[in-house]
C-alpha cells in the first residue's frame, strides 16, 4: 500500500468535512481505499489527510490530484491552500 499525505489550510472544518465525505466515491474511483483526517488541537483551520491507495493505482490517484476537477473540489470545500503533500510508504508497524 501507498499513502498520500496532504496538509490543507481551510476556511471552515464543517464545510471541508461535508465536501470530503460527499466525494468518497470520486476518490474511490481514482484508487482511494480510504482516508483518515487529523487536525492540530490548537488550529481548527488546518486539516491533515492520510489516504490509503493500492500500489497499482497510485499513478491514477496522483493524476486525479493534479487535475482541474480536484482543484475545483478543493475550492468548493473551502481549502485556502495545500500547505504540503507527499507520497508515503509504510516502513514499520508495531503494537504499543
Amino acid at each position: 500500500m501507498a499513502y498520500i499525505y496532504a496538509k490543507h489550510e481551510i476556511e471552515d472544518y464543517e464545510r471541508w468535512e461535508r465536501h470530503h465525505e460527499a466525494n468518497a466515491d470520486r476518490r474511490a474511483t481514482h484508487g482511494s481505499l480510504g482516508t483518515q483526517a487529523f487536525r492540530p488541537t490548537d488550529d481548527e483551520n488546518t486539516v491533515v489527510v492520510l489516504q490509503e491507495v493500492a500500489d497499482d493505482r497510485l499513478d491514477e490517484a496522483l493524476a486525479y490530484y493534479d487535475s482541474e476537477e480536484f482543484a475545483e473540489t478543493l475550492e468548493s470545500a473551502g481549502v485556502v491552500s495545500m500547505a504540503e503533500s507527499a507520497v508515503l510508504e509504510k516502513v514499520h508497524e508495531q503494537d504499543a
